[in-house]
């Protein structure tokens, strides 16, 4: 008979789900090691609760809510009572992903989940599956939280955001959360400990927030990630010129952002010294011209540079230019719906440039995987 350790040495070398099921059903043994060895599992809501008890070394927990089907007694479901479970049952969770627009998770459950799981680090909440109360009490008993990410969420408003600013997260994302994602909110968040330990942040279709709100991120000491997409017109040329002055700006993306010109583009290339990773995106708002984007030419450490949509005008003279003159230049982007012509572009330049479009995942900005 084999030891479990050798056994768990053959199921490390196993990668196919079906392989690994396949694995688990050859004896009594294997089975045992192979769910004392996973530690992932992707469910949908409804799945049987007995699951959490069978890998009790779970370090990931994505639960999707496909279908509402009738509720049972043996299902798990994002209630008060399902945290309590999960916290029991995964100790060594790290990462936790729950999206159900049917449910709402209360303060008990989630006190639960951070006091039982010490170790969590990542939080996703997808629909309205978390209020104020509820992620209040998370940052209370989750102390080594790093990570939160919301995504269609009504409930969260700025007062959450006294919470979150009073953390130590690195990662922050709020996509499409109209009332936790305002001037006020984001005040709360430079202004706490926040700004000293937040490296990414991400804020999509919020549209609460103005110049004012967009000039609290100066105050970022530690900011290398900033996204800003579908933000409202009360954020202009003003508040592009204040990220300008963020010089720990490693990667950054603007995309529709409404009242942004050629000022902000100028602004970001000669103060952003730090700047590798740049994603611009202009299709029904904003309106930036070649001559603003050249004035990257000579960036000393630019590498990615990407360029979308009807709003930005770039001649394929333009083009060439800015890659010569931009030796750090590893990839520039461009829109593969635009016709180009660059018959007789150098040879380095041909290197560089790629083609792609916007719904594909950008260097650096791949997206957070909710499923």
């Amino acid at each position: 008979m084999l030891s479990d350790d050798l056994v768990a040495q053959i199921l490390n070398k196993i990668s196919e789900s079906e392989d690994i099921k396949s694995f688990s059903e050859v004896c009594k043994q294997w089975l045992r090691v192979q769910r004392l060895n996973q530690t992932s599992l992707r469910v949908d809501v409804g799945f049987p609760q007995i699951l959490l008890t069978r890998f009790p070394n779970l370090q990931e927990l994505r639960v999707w809510e496909v279908t509402k089907e009738k509720p049972s007694k043996e299902a798990w479901y994002p209630t008060e009572t399902g945290l309590e479970i999960v916290a029991k049952s995964c100790p060594n969770l790290e990462t936790l992903l729950v999206s159900s627009e049917y449910s709402v998770l209360g303060s008990k459950g989630l006190r639960a989940l951070g006091n039982g799981c010490p170790k969590l680090s990542t939080v996703m909440f997808d629909e309205m599956v978390v209020g104020n109360e509820g992620l209040v009490a998370l940052f209370q008993a989750a102390h080594n939280l790093k990570g939160l990410h919301l995504s269609s969420n009504e409930l969260v408003s700025d007062y959450a955001c006294r919470a979150i600013g009073s953390s130590c997260i690195t990662t922050l994302e709020l996509k499409d959360c109209p009332y936790v994602t305002t001037d006020v909110g984001l005040r709360f968040v430079a202004n706490g400990t926040t700004s000293g330990t937040l490296k990414k942040l991400i804020i999509d279709g919020c549209q609460g927030i103005t110049d004012n709100g967009i000039e609290y991120l100066v105050k970022m000491r530690c900011l290398e990630h900033l996204e800003l997409t579908n933000l409202s017109e009360g954020v202009t040329d003003v508040g592009g010129v204040a990220i300008s002055t963020i010089q720990t700006l490693k990667e950054l993306k603007l995309s529709e952002t409404l009242g942004m010109s050629d000022r902000t583009v100028v602004a970001l290339a000669e103060n952003c010294h730090n700047l590798e990773a740049f994603a611009l995106c202009l299709w029904f708002h904003g309106d930036v011209s070649g001559a603003s984007i050249c004035a990257f030419s000579g960036h000393k450490c630019l590498k990615h540079l990407a360029l979308f949509g009807d709003n930005i005008h770039l001649s394929d003279v333009e083009v060439e230019r800015i890659v010569l003159g931009c030796p750090s230049l590893e990839s520039l982007v461009l829109d593969d719906s635009v016709v180009w012509n660059f018959g007789s572009m150098q040879d380095r330049a041909r290197r560089v440039i790629k083609f792609g479009s916007y719904d594909r995942p950008l260097p650096h900005f791949t997206g957070t995987t909710w499923w």
